[in-house]
This record gives C-alpha cells, structure tokens and sequence, in this order.
C-alpha cells in the first residue's frame, strides 16, 4: 500500500472516533430527554410558618430521588424527605405517585423549658404554679412550654408568695433562682400551772406565759415543770396560721398502783370512776380513792398517796355480807328462791346479800316472780300477792274467753227468799218445796241461753246458729262449762270422769249450770220488791212479747196453746228475739226450758232451817229443768216453781251458764 493510501486510512480513523462519539452523546442528550419527560417527577415543597422556611433544610432518607433547593425529583418509587428547621421538630414527608406537585409542610415550634428552683429551708412544700394550674411541688420545676408569655407563682406555706410575669422562646430554657421571703409570726404559750420552762428547738426561750416572735417554718416545742410530765408538740407557722396559741394543761407525774382481789368478779372504783385493770398509772402526791364492790359482801374503801415513780400492790379481801328476809302472801304458798324450794309463806330466812331469784307460787293461782336483795343494815320484807290465772287475765285487760263467743255475763248479788210455791198457787206440784234459802256470794249469769254457735265452739256436732242449743243432754252441759272454764283457766265447778259425774268443788269459780234456787231467784224475786209467780211479776195474762210459748200458730198441733197470744215462733226462736225482763236477761220465762243443776226428790228437805247456796237434796233422780218453752201452752207451766224433770235430751231444753265471782 503506497503512503498515500495509508494517510488516506489513516485520516478516515481519525475522523470516524469523534463522529461516533458525538452520536452516542446525542443519544444519551435524547435518552435523559425521554427520563425527565416521562420517568422523573418533580415536587415543590413550600414549608411554613416563614421563620421555619427561611432556614428549612432537606433530606432524602429513602426511595429514588434527588433535591434541588425546595424541589424533590423522583423517579417511578416514594421518597421520604425529612424537612428540618432550628428550633422546630423535624418533619418526615412521604411522597407517592399520588402526591401533588407542591406539598404543604407545617413544622411544628419546639416549646421552652423553664427550669427553676429554690434554696430555702422547707423548699420541698414548695407549689409551682402557672397560669393558676399546678405544674408541681418541690424544690425545682423543670417544665416544658410552649411559645408564650405566663403568669409564675410561687407557694411555700412558710413564705410570702412570689410572683413574676414570665416569657418564653421557642427552644428556649428560662433559668429562675427567685428569694422567697418568710413571713413572720408567733408563740404564745401558757400552762396551767403556769411558770414551766418553754424549749423552743432544743433551746431554752423563757417561761409560760411566753410569747416568741418568729418566722415561717416547723418547730419543736417542749414545755417542763418540776413535778409533772414534759408536753411536747410540733407547731407550724404558716401563712394560713401566723400565730399559734397553746395552753398546756400539765399532768402530774405517774405512779404505779396494782390490786389483788379477793373474791374476783366485783367493781373497783378509783377516785369514782370503775376501771377493768388491776394495775393502772395515776397521778403522783395525789390523794386517791380506792372502792371495791361485789353483791353478797361488804364493800371496801380506802385512800392512797403515791410518790413519783412508786409501785405499790393493793390486796383487797372483802368479807360476806347476809340480810334478814321475810316473805308473805295472801295465800299460803310455797316459796323458791333461786329455783330451789324453801318453805311456806310466811317465810323468814336469812339470804347472803345477793340479787335472788324468787318464786311463789300455789296450784291454781298464777306464780309470781321476783327479784330480792337482802342487806345486812335493814330487814327486807316481801309481800307477794297471788291470783288465779283468771283474775291475773282480767287485771291485764284480757277479755273473757265467753266475750269472744258472744255470751254476756251479768251480775247478780242475790239476797234471802224462799222457792218453791205456797200451798194455794194455783196448779202448784207436791215436789215444789218451800224451802227458805240465802245466797253467800255473788254470781255472774249469762243474759241469754246459749246458742248452737257458742256450743258448736265445743262440740262440732252442732251446727251454729242464732237458736238456743237444746237436744243435749245434762251432762253434756256440764261438760260445756267445764270445757269454759279450761279456757279461761278457772278451776272447773264439776268433777267428771268416764262421763261421769263424781262430784263438784264447791269453792271452785268455774262455770257451771244455775242452781234451782238461783234460778227461782232470777224468775221470781230479781228487780222486785217481792217473790212473784211469773217472770214478769203475778199476773195471769202473758204481756205482749213476754217470750216465746205455744201461741196460736199451733193450733190443732197440740192439745193445749194460748189462743190470744201471738209471738211470731211455731218452734225456737233466736235467743234475744224476745225483750229482756225486768233483770235484764232473756228468754227466761219460754224458748227452752233451761237445765239447772239440781236433781228431782219428793223427800221433804228440812224447811225450818234458811239453806245456804242450797243446791238440792242429793239424790238419784232425774236432773231438772226449769222455765216454761216454746210447746208451753198452759199457765201453771210458766210458773217460776215448775220443776221439768227429765230423764235425757229433749228438743225443748237448753241451758245458760253462770260462775261464782269469789
């Protein structure tokens, strides 16, 4: 190859180098071109407030992207950028596809600190308070705040208050160190007795009554005499409290003063006042009581002085003490005394001085229970009043069982007449004796017969109506007022075994069936001047509603009726349908016939003697009946001296009660 051509290739080498080299450039100019116009991303950031933006820094903490002053490039991926700013907290931004161009940032200010503190005895009461709220209590308050002006005060109980306008910058530490002033004030101190040494910390100030000027603060305060106990006392002065007043009243120095007591179990008294211990402190050189007391001894008493810081035993021993007792009744009953029988009363008995238990008590009356406390120096004397069960019901105001059933109790005190009839009554019997008879004591009788409901209480094989019971035999009533006369714990009159009568406790104030006599007396003589026929006095015509009898209506019924008398019955009748006679009670001259509890003789009784609370011959005749009924249709059976005599149960015979009232 000739030169020529090798400069020629040569030339063509050296001319290509920079061709190839430009167009790989206009390729990577037209490369970037497409990047920026289809890959990168720019984003403004515009910080606020202006101080912060005047000084905002930038940085890129992570994903694809560059800063230029205030503007981010990102490529396709988020990017963080911190945006930090002096004395404002740095701000992490994240921005993502979705994210504006220009991007809002707030930096948020760093507060102050105020750091203060003071160096005064008692700093830890110290209150910090800003704005009126507390921040805290100490010695030195280390406080975040924010921009701003505050109103700082200072509380110390034992200073005056301290007080400033404060301001503070962002980021900025406000270091306060202020001089709190005491405030000032006093003690006053007094003592009964006075003239006691007054220590003031430790140190002695003077004598009670003592005054000390001084400031704020805790102090120590102890007060001494000769002879009684040291009183010491924390005392503040505060700005609450300046001044502090005290009066002490000293207490003396102490002894020790120990019993032994012989028997245990009494009351000790000590200057008057009972104490539990039997070892105790008290006053030294001071006189003291000494009292020792036990129910059933003589008690103790005695004086003591002790000298300070003596010990001194006490023995106390007290001796029996017995009393003299007597113990009466009305009735002679028997005596218990601590639940122990003793004797009868009247008793005398020597006790030991102790509260007893004492019983007395006698079958058929309520016991009575007392409390008794003999004493050597009197006497004592218990009288015991005893009643029946009954008669202690009535005193507490309990009503009668008969109340509660309806029956009405009257009382009568009867006086000396004599039964039966005189030979001349017209339709008079042999067996209706004049028998003279008194009465010894009051009697109490039901007003009315008694009715199927009040008999039904104790038999339920009657039903219970208004009517007057009847059908029931003698002794059936008997027991009625027997069963009364449980209910009311009153004695029973009767004494009945196996259905059988075996006797009556006369003295007995049961319930119990009217005796013949009575009953004569009630028809004939009660009310009245004198003894009549008839319950309503001698005449032979019936009154008007004088009770219920064979009237017209059973005309044709039976042989015998009163043709002119009306009463509105052809059988029985309620009990009190009729008005009462002159006595007061009902039914007594018809309705039923009425048992009583005498029994039927024709042996002539002794008629020259008065018979008292007479009761009958005894015999074994039939029971009687007496008053006429609802079937009486003659004169001479409504007579008040007609004995009805039968032999059991009959429709036409019921009953009433009465009972004895002593």
């Amino acid at each position: 190859m000739s030169d020529l051509d090798a400069q020629l290739k040569q030339r063509q080498k050296s001319t290509l180098l920079p061709m190839l080299i430009g167009a790989l450039l206009a390729l990577l100019l037209a490369l970037t071109v497409v990047v920026y116009l289809f890959v990168v991303k720019g984003h403004t950031i515009k910080v606020s407030p202006e101080p912060a933006a005047q000084q905002a820094q930038f940085k890129v903490t992570s994903g694809m992207g560059w800063l230029s002053d205030n503007v981010l490039y990102r490529l396709a991926s988020d990017v963080s950028v911190q945006v930090s700013s002096p004395t404002y907290y740095d701000h992490a931004q994240q921005i993502t596809a979705t994210t504006a161009s220009v991007v809002e940032v707030e930096l948020k200010p760093k507060p102050g600190t105020l750091a203060a503190k003071v160096s005064v005895p008692f700093a830890e009461h110290t209150l910090w308070v800003v704005d009126g709220q507390l921040m805290g209590k100490g010695a030195a308050i280390s406080e975040p705040l924010e921009q701003g002006q505050y109103q700082l005060s200072i509380e110390n109980p034992y200073y005056q208050r301290w007080q400033k306008r404060i301001e503070l910058e962002r980021a900025q530490t406000l270091t306060l160190e202020p001089l709190l002033k005491p405030i000032k004030g006093a003690l006053n101190v007094a003592s009964v007795p006075s003239g006691a040494d007054v220590y003031v910390n430790d140190q002695l100030q003077g004598q009670t009554p003592f005054s000390l000027s001084v400031s704020g603060g805790v102090y120590q305060l102890t007060v001494q005499k000769q002879g009684y106990r040291d009183s010491t006392e924390e005392l503040e002065v505060t700005e609450q409290y300046p001044s502090v007043e005290r009066n002490y009243q000293l207490e003396a120095q102490q002894a020790t003063l120990a019993f032994t007591l012989q028997p245990s179990g009494g009351s000790l008294f000590v200057n008057g006042q009972l104490v539990s211990e039997t070892e105790l402190s008290v006053d030294a050189n001071t006189m003291h009581s000494v009292r020792y007391v036990k129910p059933g001894f003589y008690s103790f008493n005695s004086k003591v002085i002790l000298p300070p810081q003596a010990h001194k035993v006490y023995p106390i021993t007290l001796k029996p003490e017995q009393g003299k007792v007597t113990i009466t009744s009305n009735v002679q009953a028997q005596v218990y005394i601590d639940e122990q029988p003793v004797a009868a009363t009247p008793l005398t008995t020597t006790l030991p001085a102790l509260a007893h238990d004492v019983k007395v008590a006698k079958p058929g009356y309520r016991a009575v229970h007392k409390k008794l406390t003999p004493s050597a120096e009197h006497p004592t004397t218990m009288h015991v009043e005893l009643l029946t069960e009954f008669d202690a019901r009535r005193r507490e105001g309990r009503p009668l069982f008969v109340s509660t059933l309806g029956i009405d109790m009257k009382r009568f005190s009867m006086d000396a007449f004599t039964m039966g009839s005189p030979q001349n009554e017209i339709g008079r019997k042999r067996n209706e004796f004049p028998v003279k008879v008194d009465f010894s004591r009051t009697v109490w009788v039901s007003a009315h017969e008694i009715s199927e409901a009040q008999f039904s209480a104790f038999a339920n094989d009657v039903a219970p109506s208004s009517l007057p019971v009847s059908n029931i035999s003698w002794l059936r009533a008997l027991q009625y007022c027997n069963w009364l006369s449980e209910q009311e714990a009153l004695t029973p009159y009767y004494r009945i075994a196996n259905n059988q009568l075996l006797g009556i406790n006369p003295q007995a104030r049961g319930y119990r069936l009217l005796t013949e006599a009575e009953w004569e007396w009630l028809a004939k003589k009660a009310k009245r001047a004198r003894a009549t026929k008839y319950v309503w006095g001698d005449s032979e015509r019936i009154p008007r509603d004088a009770g219920n009898f064979a009237d017209s209506s059973l005309k044709g019924q039976q042989p015998f009726y009163f043709a002119n008398y009306q009463d509105g019955f052809a059988n029985k009748a309620p009990v009190g349908s009729f008005r009462a006679d002159k006595a007061g009670l009902y039914d007594l001259a018809g309705n039923v016939s009425e048992w009583v509890f005498d029994s039927s003789s024709y042996v002539t009784p002794d008629l020259s003697k008065v018979h008292i609370d007479y009761t009958g011959p005894r015999s074994t005749g039939n029971p009687i009946a007496k008053g006429g009924n609802y079937l009486s249709g003659r004169m001479q059976s409504l007579r008040g001296a007609v004995k009805i005599i039968s032999d059991g149960p009959s429709a036409t015979i019921g009953f009433r009660i009465a009972r004895y009232e002593r």
